[in-house]
């Protein structure tokens, strides 16, 4: 009776301890299971090949069927904002695990519907399910390694990477689905279930209460440093610059050889370029600093130059749109790794959220940004904005520097006093 009373505890203890670490945050498995959710960040766009389908079989009209495509993107930026006041009533992990079932159940629905409305109200709820994990999936890793930054800064690079591998496997894989029908092209957010799975074994719980000696300001989760305002603008700016870039990309290419040119596999392949960059992100990091962000800032004035001044150049707008595909895998990891700098873990989410909703309204100013940037050039070539883009991106760089210089200073004089 002894041995199994002794074994009976053994086994209940061996239990617990695998249990403890499946959920160490250490642990590759939960590493593993905290950068997943990310994979479909970015598919929203991945059925786009089935719409031309969707529109004959459901006699929709061109209007309607764009609208499936870009539904959920009014959806992200609404659930962007509440998941942040969600996170903090059921906590970031049942957040995120909610969200991952909304993609998998909404996004997957058009496989059984036919009615043009249904699906419409579905492609809603996906953004509503992205919008619930967008900014948490950043958030989730500023707050389990708050404690260890170089740990933090690798993870943020990876992912970004696997928002860029979903984007890219996930739009090839709902290609080849789409061989069957189109509604087997939505079959691909069936994902989530899979991930929502490996997600909550292997996720850690997150503890976002504040740290004893905390003010009880820095417990509204709305109290914000003005830097993450800044940051905000920042990508707002940046993410407008970027939609630029890739919309005329194609349209100055057609420009130079043609218009039977197809730079549809160019666009295919930028991805992997942030692929690439992003998985070094974590030693570059390391290496420079800070200078992550002057990095990426000077990478992109060089491309927004290269491209606006190619003229007939194919090479050179090749080149300049080339180098383009660097710089966000270096600013944004870099702006997500910097946050916790400035707000307290409660408000991370919200702080998270913000940056993200000055991303979504980044594309869709982008048009009216390029229409002033062109405004202000005084031409009409396709390339006009270009050029001003890289002078707004040097006035940022300066603003920065004299901002780490006053941040700099600042410090010094603290330490100063405290010495003595």
């Amino acid at each position: 009776m002894k041995t199994v009373t002794v074994n009976s505890f053994t086994n209940r203890d061996s239990h617990q301890k695998g249990r403890q670490a499946m959920r160490n945050k250490n642990s590759f498995m939960s590493k593993l299971a905290v950068l997943s959710v990310s994979l479909v960040l970015t598919s929203a766009g991945s059925i786009n090949g089935a719409l031309p389908l969707i529109e004959s079989g459901l006699k929709i009209s061109n209007t309607e069927m764009e609208l499936l495509s870009t539904a959920p993107a009014l959806s992200v930026v609404i659930f962007v904002l509440l998941s942040a006041v969600l996170a903090d009533h059921i906590g970031i992990k049942k957040t995120i695990a909610l969200g991952l079932l909304l993609v998998g159940v909404a996004g997957g629905a058009p496989m059984l519907l036919q009615d043009y409305s249904v699906i419409l109200a579905s492609r809603f709820l996906l953004g509503a399910g992205f919008g619930l994990i967008n900014s948490l999936a950043v958030s989730i890793i500023n707050v389990l390694f708050d404690s260890e930054p170089n740990t933090k800064a690798t993870l943020q690079g990876f992912r970004g990477s696997v928002e860029n591998v979903g984007n890219a496997t996930l739009t090839i894989i709902a290609g080849v689905l789409l061989a069957m029908n189109w509604h087997m092209s939505f079959a691909i957010y069936l994902i989530a279930f899979p991930i929502l799975v490996l997600f909550w074994i292997f996720a850690p719980e997150v503890n976002t209460e504040p740290k004893t000696g905390e003010s009880a300001e820095t417990e509204s989760q709305f109290n914000l440093s003005p830097t993450v305002w800044i940051m905000a603008i920042f990508a707002l700016l940046l993410v407008m610059m970027f939609t630029a870039l890739s919309v005329r990309f194609s349209s100055m290419a057609v420009a130079i050889k043609g218009e039977n040119y197809n730079a549809s596999n160019i666009l295919a392949a930028m991805p992997i370029i942030g692929i690439v960059t992003g998985s070094f992100f974590g030693l570059l990091n390391k290496w420079t600093g800070k200078g992550c962000l002057y990095i990426g800032i000077g990478l992109l004035i060089i491309a927004n130059l290269l491209v606006g001044f190619s003229g007939d150049n194919f090479t050179m707008l090749l080149f300049g749109y080339v180098i383009s595909g660097i710089p966000g895998s270096l600013i944004f990891p870099f702006i997500y790794n910097s946050l916790s700098l400035y707000v307290s873990k409660k408000s991370m989410a919200f702080a998270t959220s913000l940056i993200l909703i000055g991303c979504n309204l980044g594309n869709f100013l982008s048009p009216f940004g390029m229409k002033v940037a062109q405004a202000v050039s005084g031409t009409t070539g396709l390339g006009a904005p270009f050029p001003v883009f890289s002078v707004v991106l040097i006035g940022i760089a300066i603003v920065f520097y004299f901002q780490d210089r006053m941040m700099a200073k600042k410090a010094a004089v603290s330490e100063h006093v405290s010495a003595k």
